[in-house]
């Protein structure tokens, strides 16, 4: 499931923790440093939460704590991110049924999108198990619904769908069909200048952007036999596609 960070209520120093490491590998440092944000940021969002489900104020204010909760989400999948990045974990493929995946992970991804922005999944019956790394998928999937809920300020629908299709490009009959896991969102969308640079490592449309997540996702689909595709309209919303390798059907039948 998607990393849920320790929950704790103390505001623990973290600059003894820093100085205890200092001066050793850089990326034990970072890890130590990315540890003590996590361990503070945690009861911010806990009573941040706690706020909005009591209904702690007026209608503007529950605005912006909303706005505060939908941040410290997007501070985690960063701290995430350097985590990936300082202690790189080698990719684990497996057998992964699609839509006991998105199932499971409906509420938690339900729960970071406001009240004015709704949710559906769209899955095909009988999709084959994909061949993929699960941690990926699922931390893939909340950066796309968090990227998603950034095109409609003034709420939309998200769509989470799954079916069996082939990769666009791919019209041999000789290419096998894949697992097509996308997001798509009604928001803003993107003209044909901005499409063309999503996905390119430090390209971002946000002012405080990486221009990092929607990359990394593409190079680690690539490494493990699939991709990532996007499709886009002005003012009509973005679809973002993931090509999920099927499980072979050899490895199939040894689970058997």
């Amino acid at each position: 499931m998607i990393d849920e960070w320790p929950r704790t209520s103390r505001c623990c120093g973290t600059d003894d923790d820093t100085a205890a490491v200092a001066g050793t590998d850089p990326r034990i440092l970072l890890a130590s440093i990315v540890h003590g944000f996590n361990n503070l940021l945690t009861p911010i969002v806990t009573i941040m939460e706690e706020l909005h489900r009591q209904e702690v104020g007026s209608p503007r204010q529950l605005k912006r704590i909303d706005g505060a909760i939908f941040c410290a989400f997007r501070a985690k999948t960063l701290a995430r991110q350097l985590l990936d990045f300082a202690n790189p974990r080698k990719l684990q493929p497996v057998a992964v049924d699609i839509s006991q995946l998105l199932e499971l992970l409906e509420p938690v991804l339900a729960g970071v999108l406001p009240t004015g922005i709704i949710m559906r999944l769209d899955v095909d019956a009988d999709l084959p198990p994909a061949f993929i790394d699960r941690h990926l998928i699922e931390r893939a999937l909340l950066n796309l619904v968090l990227n998603a809920r950034d095109a409609m300020p003034d709420g939309g629908e998200v769509v989470v769908a799954a079916a069996m299709a082939r990769q666009p490009g791919s019209r041999t009959p000789s290419v096998e069909p894949m697992v097509r896991l996308s997001v798509a969102d009604t928001g803003s969308g993107m003209n044909l200048a901005t499409l063309r640079g999503a996905g390119v490592p430090y390209f971002s449309t946000k002012t405080n952007g990486t221009g990092l997540g929607l990359a990394m996702v593409s190079q680690m689909m690539k490494s493990q036999g699939g991709g990532l595709s996007v499709t886009s309209t002005p003012y009509h919303g973005t679809a973002i596609d993931r090509w999920l390798p099927v499980m072979p059907s050899s490895s199939m039948a040894d689970s058997c």
